[in-house]
């Protein structure tokens, strides 16, 4: 047979069909995404937004204190071709905060607009219609950490001597109703095994609980806390036994201490401190006692100051000092040789005084009263006070150069006039 050469494509069978059904399609796709006014689709997964118009509550001082976390499917009609390019961003869901008038908990309605104002399509919430949420007044309270290190085991020789939390503090924040019922925050450490006959400092992670008045752990049900952990130390130091003594201060050169019999009301101090503070302390000098404060028959409280990162184990503040002074006696005389050293060499200082009348000495009775006027002196260290030109009124120490246990008590001090040397 001849071929046909003016039959076209449309004329082909294999051609028409196919080509027929794309138009169909087409066609009714555009009947039912655009044409079609009254398309419905539903759209899962629009979150309920709880700020909005959240005003209606702020304004009686509530809070929603549950913290919803709400998705919603909408059912989406109107044109088909708006319809089918609708998103959840192009949606608000809201709950009807009308219903609002106290605190409590309340079932309410929820609502739905559009945020995409170019989109015309209506939508309804079809799933939940509903939503439970709680008010109440918040509150922020910040609580001091307590930490509790009971049934811990100590080594012989060793004391705990006491917890840090890191943070300090922890602060709460939630419904009035709930905070207020929190009496304190404990950090409690459980016993375990790397916590027996301990030796050394531990770091421990450890929950925080918070109690009521009584004790009791408290299960916060929308109250929360800024952070549930805390890092405890456990400081664990050694104990020491160790004698006491007392530094002697404004005693006179080459005074022999030991003239002086005393007590103490301990002889010992049990302290505490880490190995390495511990190592190099074989005495404890407590404390500091003017010798020019001394007086006949007289005890003495004196403030304990250890040497830094030492604690009384007993936790002594105070001892007293007493002196036997049955073999001492005073005796007052006026003191005519005086001295004066370390002036500066630009300048000259003398001597206005002639005499210190009325001083003071205390020592052993044959020795002191023995003792000539003329074996005293007074000395007036130059350096020890600021230098001036004019006339000044320095003070002067006391001293018996010829014994080792006679001493004066009180406070001196001489006329002086200073002048710088001529050609300085």
């Amino acid at each position: 047979m001849k071929k046909d050469k003016n039959k076209s494509l449309l004329d082909d069978r294999r051609v028409t069909i196919p080509l027929s059904l794309l138009i169909a399609l087409t066609l009714w796709m555009v009947v039912t995404l655009v044409i079609n006014p009254n398309s419905n689709q539903p759209l899962s997964n629009v979150p309920v937004d709880f700020t909005y118009n959240a005003t209606t509550y702020t304004n009686q001082q509530l809070d929603i204190v549950n913290n919803p976390d709400v998705k919603v499917k909408l059912q989406l009609s109107g044109n088909g071709y708006e319809v089918a390019k609708a998103q959840a961003s192009d949606f608000i869901v809201y709950p009807d905060y009308s219903m609002v008038t106290g605190a409590g908990e309340v079932e309410l309605p929820l609502r739905v607009k559009l945020r995409n104002t170019s989109l015309n399509v209506n939508a309804t919430v079809v799933s939940p219609e509903r939503v439970t949420v709680v008010f109440d007044q918040v509150e922020e309270k910040d609580f001091k950490i307590t930490v509790e290190a009971n049934n811990l085991t100590i080594a012989d020789g060793y004391i705990m001597q006491g917890t840090v939390a890191s943070p300090t503090s922890v602060t709460v924040r939630g419904p009035a109703s709930e905070v207020d019922k929190i009496a304190s925050v404990v950090a409690r450490i459980q016993p375990s095994s790397d916590l027996e006959d301990m030796s050394e400092s531990k770091l421990k992670t450890v929950e925080l609980l918070p109690l009521d008045a009584n004790g009791n752990v408290l299960q916060l049900q929308y109250a929360t806390m800024d952070t549930t952990m805390a890092e405890v130390t456990i400081n664990i130091y050694q104990t020491k036994e160790l004698p006491l003594k007392i530094n002697f201060i404004n005693e006179p050169e080459n005074f022999d201490e030991s003239s002086l019999k005393y007590t103490l009301s301990q002889q010992t101090m049990v302290v505490s401190g880490t190995p390495e503070t511990l190592a190099n302390l074989s005495e404890l000098a407590v404390s500091d006692f003017d010798l020019a404060s001394f007086e006949l028959d007289k005890s003495y409280s004196l403030t304990v100051n250890l040497p830094r990162g030492v604690e009384s184990k007993d936790n002594v503040k105070t001892i007293t000092l007493s002196f036997d002074t049955s073999n001492m006696t005073k005796r007052t005389i006026n003191v005519s040789e005086i001295r004066t050293i370390n002036a500066p060499d630009n300048y000259d200082v003398s001597v206005n005084t002639k005499r210190i009348t009325n001083v003071t000495l205390i020592g052993p009775k044959e020795e002191l009263e023995k003792l000539s006027p003329s074996s005293v002196v007074a000395t007036v260290d130059v350096s020890q006070s600021q230098v001036v030109t004019g006339t000044e009124n320095l003070s002067a120490t006391i001293s018996v150069p010829s014994s080792s246990t006679i001493f004066a008590v009180g406070s001196y001090s001489v006329e002086c006039s200073i002048t710088v040397k001529s050609g300085s």
